[in-house]
Parts: structure tokens; C-alpha cells; sequence
């Protein structure tokens, strides 16, 4: 809702899967926001431990270092035996198995599942483009 005399924009969650909205840090930052109010002790530490959790991931087993690795050098076996340059190519291969290992250990399982069902990576088929508030409203008053 636009009020009229001010030209700000009042928001209200409508939406039952959007999360809570901050229309101070919307209008500033210019994008979604997702807040929370944390006035609990309980709220603060379910907060806290999802984000120790989250920084403190596991490491890669290191069964899955080495598959990534064989892994590599099997798809680039012609790189090894062919005329590109030593030097060039062994640049090549451990950028290709440090890209691999990153993208293993960032993968979550929610992701994982995504990629192997076949399901897209985005739910909309629409092309969203920036949209300045301030200036829609100064222009249309």
C-alpha cells in the first residue's frame, strides 16, 4: 500500500512463503530482505548453531578427494598424453580438481537431490529487472 502524502510504501506479509519483512532494510538495501527477531535465549542459540555449523562444515572424506581426483584425469586423459605444454597442463588439471573439490564441498543435500531428480535451479520463467521506488513515486507525483 502507497500512502499518498508521504509516497512510502507500507508492507505487510501476505505471503505465506515469503519470511518476515524489514521495510527499512528493504528500502535501503533496495532488495528481499530476510529478518528475524531474536528476543529469545532459545531463538539466539538455534541461530547461533546453525551458523557454527555452517562455517565449521566437515572436510571432504578422503575417499572422495582421490575419486575427484581420478576423476579429473580420466575426462583430461588426452591433455596428459597430447601436445599442449606441460606446464599449461598441469595448470589445467588442478584448477579442473580444485573447482571439483570446491564444488563437493559446498553442495548441499537439498541441492544434490535438486541436480539428480532433474529439477531446474529456478521457479520462474519471468526476466526481473531493478526497480528504484523512490523514483517511481517522485516521478508519479
Amino acid at each position: 500500500m502507497v500512502d499518498p502524502l508521504t509516497g512510502s510504501l507500507n508492507m505487510k506479509k501476505g505471503e505465506p512463503w515469503m519470511n518476515t519483512v524489514n521495510p527499512v532494510i528493504t528500502y535501503l538495501l533496495r532488495c528481499n530482505t530476510d529478518v528475524t527477531s531474536l528476543l529469545s535465549g532459545t531463538a539466539i542459540k538455534a541461530v547461533l548453531a546453525y551458523i557454527s555449523d555452517y562455517i565449521t562444515k566437515p572436510t571432504l572424506k578422503t575417499y572422495v578427494v582421490f575419486d575427484t581426483i581420478v576423476s579429473v584425469f580420466e575426462k583430461n586423459s588426452d591433455m596428459m598424453n597430447g601436445t599442449v605444454d606441460r606446464k599449461e597442463a598441469a595448470r589445467h588439471l588442478l584448477t579442473q580438481i580444485v573447482n571439483s573439490l570446491t564444488a563437493k564441498m559446498e553442495i548441499g543435500a537439498p541441492m544434490a537431490a535438486m541436480y539428480l531428480l532433474g529439477n531446474p535451479d529456478h521457479y520462474t520463467d519471468h526476466k526481473f529487472c531493478t526497480f528504484y521506488w523512490r523514483s517511481y513515486v517522485f516521478e508519479a507525483r
